[in-house]
């Protein structure tokens, strides 16, 4: 005990850190300077209808969050 009352604590008893994530959207991967955009899918194609609807559901759970 040290003069506080406290045990000292050993290096090996401290947990290690959890690294960190980066908050926000993630960014866009750039190739040559510019950023890489992906190709639409075509009109009346199911992964269009899917992708619109996952964009509606996405804007739907903002509002209800509030954040929109």
């Amino acid at each position: 005990m040290n003069s506080s009352g406290h045990l000292p604590v050993s290096s090996s008893a401290i947990r290690p850190l959890a690294k960190r994530r980066p908050r926000g959207r993630p960014r866009k991967p750039i190739v040559n300077g510019a950023p890489v955009e992906k190709a639409p899918a075509a009109v009346g194609t199911l992964t269009r209808t899917k992708s619109l609807i996952l964009a509606a559901l996405r804007v739907w759970e903002l509002k209800q969050r509030g954040l929109g």
